[in-house]
């Protein structure tokens, strides 16, 4: 990493994700747990999320840094590449980030009152890379549904452990492993591929209970979050696909028909390990089946569009499709 500054103890890295007010909520939150003498808190924006820079006045402790070039996410079609920008705001964050140990979350991610110091605290343990829980924050179905089509996995009661799989609306990391994988995420930090190398190099992902964030998007709508889904299993499809033959690529793209129906039964597993309602399930499980629908869409997109690197062999493969799950 790039940045020479006098190291702290923790960076916090904040994505702009849901925009202006989501920030100031969770700034609020932030701000009354952080020791800024220790820590420090970035919020990358840039011109499509211009309104963020105005917060400096109300949170002047925080790092607010303007991206002037935003790469391979400058596109005048935005809304079609949002993911791009999300991944060039993070790459930046960290390129910025003092931080002995590096925390990401998202602006709509309101964390839990001891969040930075639970994130202090687990990191005593040996593990490089260490996700936490996500909750839901709204009760109603949509974002019931939302909640458990992308993060059921990580919410509470389960087992601390090694996982496949962490979160980086509730992740950390030491310094060290951003250090050494420096050349994956330097321009554009996408959360599969890092990790994926980084498990693929020996590293381990550690999943606890400790650190709490609770999703927040009380303006969700439908057909936004149907379009999210459609272009986040594009970007998961394509990021595997990279390194795929012709011929799984083509293996994966006709598994996608099955997929909705797989991860259905994951989310009913996750509703029934939280203990929730009948109620909840009732109402929840229809929108979740349509927006797995829409994740698979866009699976198959990702399978069908990018571009295939001839010198993946079979185990790779398969062990890239134990990641395949909500």
């Amino acid at each position: 990493m790039q940045n020479t500054e006098t190291e702290l103890e923790l960076t916090v890295l904040l994505a702009v994700v849901s925009g202006e007010q989501a920030v100031r909520e969770n700034l609020t939150a932030l701000t009354r747990q952080i020791d800024f003498e220790k820590a420090e808190i970035i919020v990358p924006f840039d011109k499509w999320s211009s309104g963020v820079g105005t917060l400096v006045l109300e949170f002047p402790g925080v790092r607010f840094h303007y991206i002037d070039d935003l790469g391979f996410a400058e596109d005048e079609s935005i809304s079609v590449h949002q993911h791009r920008l999300y991944d060039r705001r993070r790459a930046v964050g960290l390129m910025l980030s003092r931080g002995r140990i590096v925390a990401m979350t998202e602006d709509h991610a309101l964390p839990a009152e001891d969040w930075v110091k639970q994130i202090v605290a687990v990191h005593e343990q040996p593990y490089d890379v260490i996700g936490g829980a996500v909750e839901n924050g709204l009760d109603r179905p949509l974002n019931w549904a939302w909640y458990y089509c992308d993060f059921g996995r990580y919410g509470r009661p389960f087992d601390r452990g090694e996982v496949l799989f962490v979160s980086d609306v509730n992740l950390s990391y030491k310094r060290s492993a951003l250090t050494a994988t420096y050349d994956l995420w330097h321009e554009f930090y996408q959360e599969a591929a890092v990790h994926w190398a980084m498990l693929a190099r020996g590293g381990q992902l550690f999943l606890d209970d400790r650190p709490v964030v609770f999703q927040m998007r009380p303006r969700l709508k439908f057909g936004q979050a149907m379009r999210e889904r459609v272009n986040w299993g594009r970007v998961f499809a394509e990021t595997r696909a990279n390194n795929l033959t012709n011929l799984y690529r083509f293996l994966f793209s006709i598994g996608t028909l099955l997929l909705p129906l797989i991860m259905s039964s994951r989310v009913l597993g996750h509703m029934r390990r939280q203990g929730q309602t009948l109620i909840t399930m009732i109402t929840t499980l229809p929108i979740a089946f349509l927006f797995l629908v829409g994740w698979s869409a866009g699976e198959f997109l990702g399978y069908l569009l990018a571009t295939p690197n001839r010198g993946q062999g079979i185990s790779d493969v398969l062990d890239e499709a134990k990641a395949n799950s909500v």
